[in-house]
């Protein structure tokens, strides 16, 4: 490969001459028209920290928006415990070690669980009683506490009817802003961000003596930012210094453009792999090789085709783990209401495809009196057992808690009991492996999917869940299908 380094080497000898010469001038003549260019990069350095920090308090919204979304929040706030409430929200700050702290509240504000433990100080609760409307809080700035700064957002949980449930509070770090501002601007400017009240929230340098100032307002959280610049002394020779200053680059732009046009083709092409290979990433479409013209592009190639790598295989582990049980490794709900459509394909086209939902029996007994961990490895051991007896054509998943769903595809009816009770024995089997003499078993709840559009997922577990509570009526341990009658199931 050619290389560029050893060819603009020539070329800068060739115009160090002509540079010497008039280099003091118009490095002055720039000072004269820098200082507009000067403040409008401040301008616009500023608008990018103002976007930065907007961008990071947008993503803890929308974190707060999608834990309103969590499935067993609605219930929990409706009927759940104290200790299952701050549980829940204890098992959420520990995924999100960036936070200081994190908790339920009640319509009025009040923290569900201690406070000490979710880590929500006497003032945060003070602000949270005295808010008249918990949705309409701004963003409020703590540091009463050395080490443990903060700022506080909250977000509301309705019913589908409006009526307020209760609510979710999270605390950030301020260090999180203050990354963002020490990110920035350059080490010589300053720049402060300002709450409603205009108290300092979090700082990066002073400026001495006279500077120049940009003022940008964030609407969304009420604070303010404000940068700052040293302001530059310009000579009084600037219009003499400008014009031989741009005498000067006239000059070095004639021999360099006549240099570039040599060096366009090279250049272009590597520039547009490399752009075509960042277009490819955006999309996430397959990047191609890309293999450069010049040595110098060998490093930044060589991370982008790094990069490119490390992202698709990112992508793919994410990819299975949204669709995955952290706990049994099977499929989660997402995944079987995913796979749910193929299924009903397959039932609409005249295959008879089966829908099994089962659970544990006495399973909340066994986390009682055993504890968690315990039930953690019954689910488990029920989960081995699902994946040793599901065909390829079938598919398991766990919805959530105790409660697995199975569809079998292309099974006859009278072969639904057998391999229950081929499930029961290997499930026995599996937690005599694990030396667990428990008085625990199956039951479960059987309905075939009709080969009509008008079925859904709901109705289908409906059904299920209808003759999975009839086999709980009869005694456990069984399988009953919803088409049996009341009085008599599948014994």
């Amino acid at each position: 490969m050619a290389s560029l380094k050893r060819y603009m080497m020539w070329l800068l000898a060739g115009v160090m001459g002509l540079f010497a010469l008039g280099i003091a001038f118009s490095l002055m003549g720039s000072l004269h028209f820098g200082a507009r260019s000067e403040h409008r990069q401040l301008a616009r350095d500023a608008e990018q920290a103002r976007v930065a920090l907007a961008r990071l308090m947008g993503y803890y919204r929308e974190l707060l928006d999608n834990l309103t979304q969590d499935p067993e929040l609605l219930d929990l706030l409706r009927a759940g415990s104290l200790e299952a409430q701050q549980d829940w929200a204890a098992s959420r700050q520990r995924l999100l070690p960036d936070l200081l702290g994190l908790a339920l509240l009640d319509p009025q504000g009040r923290v569900l669980g201690e406070a000490a433990v979710l880590r929500v100080g006497p003032r945060c609760q003070d602000d949270l009683r005295r808010a008249s409307d918990l949705d309409a809080m701004p963003p409020l700035v703590h540091r009463e506490i050395e080490g443990q700064a903060h700022v506080d957002l909250v977000k509301m949980v309705r019913e589908p009817d409006g009526r307020t449930l209760g609510g979710i509070f999270l605390s950030l770090r301020l260090p999180q802003l203050q990354r963002v501002i020490d990110d920035s601007l350059p080490p010589e400017h300053g720049l402060t961000l300002y709450d409603a009240d205009g108290q300092p929230i979090v700082r990066r340098g002073v400026v001495d003596g006279p500077a120049r100032e940009v003022v940008m307002l964030m609407p969304e959280t009420g604070w303010t930012l404000v940068a700052q610049a040293p302001m530059r002394r310009i000579s009084r020779n600037g219009g003499m210094q400008t014009l031989v200053g741009l005498l000067t680059l006239v000059g070095i732009l004639v021999l360099l453009g006549s240099s570039l046009v040599v060096l366009r083709r090279g250049v272009l092409r590597d520039i547009n792999a490399i752009r075509d290979a960042l277009g490819a990433l955006a999309r996430n479409d397959p990047v191609p090789l890309i293999v450069p013209n010049y040595a110098e592009f060998e490093p930044a190639v060589s991370d982008i085709n790094r990069i490119a790598q490390t992202l698709k295989d990112q992508r793919a582990q994410l990819a299975h783990l949204s669709m995955t049980d952290p706990l049994t490794e099977l499929p989660n709900r997402r995944a079987f209401e995913s796979h749910f459509v193929r299924a009903q394909g397959m039932a609409e086209r005249g295959h008879p495809v089966a829908l099994v939902l089962l659970d544990v029996d006495r399973f909340k007994s066994v986390n009682d009196r055993l504890g968690h961990g315990v039930g953690d490895q019954v689910l488990r051991a029920l989960a081995q057992s699902l994946e040793a007896l599901t065909r390829r054509a079938d598919f398991a998943a766990r919805l959530a808690g105790d409660e697995f769903v199975v569809l079998l595809t292309n099974v006859e009816a009278n072969g639904l009991e057998a391999w229950h009770q081929r499930l029961a024995d290997h499930f026995r089997s599996e937690l005599g492996t694990l030396g667990m003499e428990l008085e625990t078993g199956i039951s479960a709840g059987q309905t075939w999917l009709k080969n009509t559009a008008n079925d859904s997922i709901h109705a289908a577990l409906a059904r299920a869940d209808r003759a999975l509570y009839r086999a709980k009526a009869r005694g456990r341990g069984r399988l009953v299908r919803d088409t049996d009658p009341g009085g008599k199931g599948a014994e």
